[in-house]
């Protein structure tokens, strides 16, 4: 058990918000994106799905920057052996 206990959260509703407010542009983009094109339900469907991603991704990263941590950097990509 940690010698501190987690903070009360003050700050967990900015983040939902931030995930959410993300999310929620994503699916209104693509109802509108299937009702100009005649396509329901495909792009509503698929902005939804990537808006979710997006929202997660920066809601990890925005936890991690609030424990003190820094996001992780990719791992780099060399194009050869040893």
């Amino acid at each position: 058990m940690p010698a501190d206990p987690p903070s009360s959260g003050k700050r967990l509703p900015i983040g939902l918000m931030v995930a959410g407010s993300e999310m929620t542009s994503f699916t209104l983009l693509g109802l509108l994106l299937d009702y100009a094109l005649g396509t329901m339900p495909g792009f509503t469907i698929g902005l939804t799905l990537a808006g979710l991603v997006i929202a997660f991704y920066h809601l990890v990263k925005m936890s991690k920057a609030l424990a003190g941590q820094k996001p992780e950097p990719p791992p780099k990509q060399d194009g050869g052996g040893p």
